[in-house]
């Protein structure tokens, strides 16, 4: 057999996850305190949104998106889940010291406002995920 068909026939046989970087996907819920909703959003998207936004100009982050439930909704209960798609794994880990202090040369405003926004969070919980092939 030429060597063209035997570097075929290995590619075929190796799992999708093998040929391409994953891609993981980050659900994060959050469950807060009673009528706080709006206080928690407001933070959200004034202290810690603009950081998610820079690691997504630099192409670590693909995709953002926030939910809330409607209608009914299973256990746990959650009042907001921010849906993080990553490049890859890698940039999971990518540090944001340098997009802070850019986004916020007052640090203690940052800390105490991110320390606000979790003071009104009741529940907390991460889902990491790799999508599945078809």
């Amino acid at each position: 057999m030429t060597k063209f068909l035997w570097v075929l026939l290995l590619a075929l046989a190796l799992p999708s996850w093998a040929q391409a970087p994953a891609q993981p996907v980050v659900e994060s819920y959050y469950k807060l305190a009673p009528g706080k909703a709006d206080e928690w959003l407001a933070l959200f998207k004034r202290w810690h949104l603009p950081i998610l936004q820079e690691r997504r100009k630099e192409g670590k982050i693909l995709s953002i998106t926030i939910f809330q439930p409607r209608l009914h909704q299973g256990a746990p209960a959650w009042d907001y889940k921010v849906l993080l798609r990553y490049a890859d794994f890698a940039a999971m880990g990518a540090p944001d010291a340098e997009i802070i202090k850019r986004l916020y040369p007052n640090e203690k405003e940052l800390r105490d406002n991110e320390r606000r926004r979790w003071e009104i969070t009741e529940r907390h919980w991460d889902d990491f995920m790799v999508e599945t092939p078809q």
